[in-house]
C-alpha cells in the first residue's frame, strides 16, 4: 500500500489534518500516525491501528501500489460527462443585443433571428433523442445577444413544440434564460409556466454595482440606464415563482458599490430574496486595482448580502466542478444552426465546431474533436497532485494554451499549497 498522490497533511494550528483533494475526505492526526503517513511506513499503522488502516484504505488516503490514480480520476469523469439522462441545450435566438456593455465579447448582429430551418434541425434533433430510455429530462436555455427579443415570434413556439414531446415521451422539461431582463414581463412568465414545465423558469440577471456604475456599463444602444426597470422586473418575476441567478458582475472600480444594492433590495420580504440567488464574478476583462483586493471585497458583500437572508455563491480559491461545456448531452446552437461548446467566446465562424444539419444530426469539426483530445489536460496536468482540484481547468482554457508544456494555469508550487490549504479551510467552514 502506498500513500495516495492526492493526499496532503496539512499542519492548522496545533492539529494536522490529513486531506484528499480526490475523495475531498479529512482525518486528524495523531503525531505517531502522521510520521508513519509522511515516512510513507503505511504498512505499520495496519499492524498498531489496523481500524484506522481500514478507515485510510476505505477513503483512500491509501491506495494499492498497483493502483493508476489519473485513470481512476479521468474513469470518473468520462462517466459523469458521457450520462445520458438529460438533455441541455443552449439557443442562441438571436445575436442582437438592446444593451451595449463595454467588456461584450460578442460583436451584436441585427437580424440573426433563429431561423425557420434551424428550429426544424432543432427540432428533428430532439426527436431522434427523446426516444432513448436513458432520457430523462430536457433542459432547454437560450442565450444570446438578448434571449428576449424575439420571445414571442421563435423562442415560444419553439418551446410550445419540445413541451409537446416532452408531454408525449414523459420526460421532464425545464427552461432558463440568460437574460438582462429589460424586456421580461409578466406575459413572458405566464406563457413559460403555461407549459408543462417540471420547475418554474429561472432567469439569469446581471448588475454591474450600483445604479450609477451600472447605468454607466449596463445601458441601452440608445445610452438610457437600466438598473431601476431590471429590479422591478426582477421583483416582478420572484412574485410568480421565478428563481433568479442575479450575477454580481465585479470590477475594482465598482466592487465597492453594490453596498448600495443592497439598500435597495432591503425592503424586499423574506420569501421573494429565497428565490434569489446571488453569484459573484469578476469581470475577467477588467484591468486590476492595486488598491482593491477583489477577494477581500468578495467576502464583504457576501457576509452583507448572507446577514439580510440572500443566498450567496461561495467565495472560493477553486471550484472541483467541471464545465458543462465538457458533456457530451450539452451543446450550443446558435441562431443559424452552427454549433459551439462553450458560451465565453464569441458565436463566430472562426470559433464554430460544427453545424446541426437539417437531418437533426450533430457534424463536429476538427475544433470540437481537438477540445475532445486535450480536455483532460496535458502530462503535467496529469503529474499534478492536484490535478482532482484544478483538472488545468475548463478545456476552452486549455484551446487557448495549446503548446504549454508544463503548468497550463502557470501555478508555483507555493501556488499548489495555498489552493490545498484554501480548499481544506473551505471545506471545514462549511460542511464539518
Amino acid at each position: 500500500m502506498k500513500l495516495s498522490k492526492y493526499s496532503f497533511v496539512i499542519k492548522r494550528g496545533s492539529d494536522y489534518v490529513l486531506y484528499n483533494c480526490w475523495t475531498e475526505k479529512m482525518a486528524v492526526l495523531e503525531d505517531r500516525l502522521r510520521d508513519w503517513l509522511e515516512s510513507g511506513d503505511v504498512d505499520h499503522i495496519q499492524d498498531v491501528h489496523p481500524e484506522f488502516y481500514d478507515y485510510l484504505l476505505r477513503e483512500q488516503f491509501i491506495v494499492d501500489n498497483e493502483v493508476n490514480e489519473v485513470e481512476e480520476v479521468v474513469r470518473k469523469w468520462k462517466e459523469e460527462e458521457e450520462r445520458e439522462d438529460c438533455l441541455s441545450l443552449m439557443v442562441n435566438s438571436t445575436l442582437d443585443c438592446n444593451m451595449r456593455c463595454w467588456y461584450c465579447y460578442e460583436k451584436h448582429r441585427a437580424n440573426t433571428d433563429l431561423t425557420p430551418e434551424t428550429v426544424s434541425s432543432l427540432l428533428k434533433l430532439i426527436r431522434k433523442r427523446i426516444t432513448n430510455p436513458k432520457l430523462k429530462s430536457v433542459h432547454i436555455s437560450f442565450f444570446g445577444g438578448e434571449p428576449l427579443l424575439n420571445f414571442e415570434k421563435t423562442v415560444f413556439p419553439l418551446l410550445e413544440q419540445i413541451d409537446k414531446m416532452c408531454q408525449v415521451e414523459n420526460k421532464r422539461f425545464s427552461v432558463s434564460f440568460v437574460s438582462n431582463s429589460y424586456l421580461l414581463s409578466e406575459e413572458i412568465v405566464d406563457k413559460v409556466h403555461s407549459l408543462h414545465v417540471a420547475q418554474p423558469m429561472t432567469v439569469q440577471i446581471t448588475l454591474d454595482g450600483n445604479e450609477e456604475m451600472h447605468n454607466k456599463t449596463r445601458h441601452l444602444a440608445s445610452g438610457e440606464g437600466t438598473y431601476g426597470r431590471i429590479l422591478s422586473n426582477m421583483r416582478m418575476a420572484v412574485n410568480k415563482d421565478v428563481q433568479i441567478t442575479l450575477r454580481f458582475n465585479c470590477t475594482g472600480n465598482n466592487v465597492r458599490t453594490f453596498v448600495d444594492v443592497l439598500a435597495d433590495l432591503k425592503d424586499w420580504s423574506t420569501e421573494e430574496k429565497s428565490k434569489i440567488r446571488i453569484d459573484l464574478q469578476q469581470v475577467w476583462q477588467d484591468m486590476p486595482r492595486t488598491d482593491v483586493d477583489m477577494q477581500v471585497e468578495f467576502k464583504k458583500i457576501r457576509e452583507l448580502f448572507t446577514k439580510e437572508g440572500f443566498n450567496v455563491n461561495e467565495v472560493r480559491a477553486i471550484s472541483k466542478s467541471r464545465c458543462y461545456g465538457d458533456h457530451a448531452n450539452h451543446f450550443i446552437v446558435n441562431y443559424n444552426g452552427d454549433l459551439y461548446k462553450c458560451s465565453a467566446r464569441d458565436f463566430t465562424k472562426e470559433n464554430r465546431e460544427g453545424i446541426l444539419t437539417s437531418d437533426g444530426d450533430l457534424e463536429w469539426n476538427e475544433k470540437r474533436a481537438l477540445r475532445e483530445r486535450i480536455k483532460y489536460g496535458n502530462s503535467a496536468c496529469m503529474a499534478c497532485r492536484i490535478y482532482p482540484l484544478c483538472h488545468g481547468g475548463c478545456s476552452q482554457g486549455k484551446l487557448d494554451q495549446q503548446g504549454v508544456n508544463g503548468c497550463i494555469k502557470h501555478y508555483t508550487e507555493l501556488n499548489k499549497v495555498k489552493i490545498i490549504r484554501d480548499r481544506l479551510e473551505f471545506l471545514l467552514e462549511h460542511f464539518v
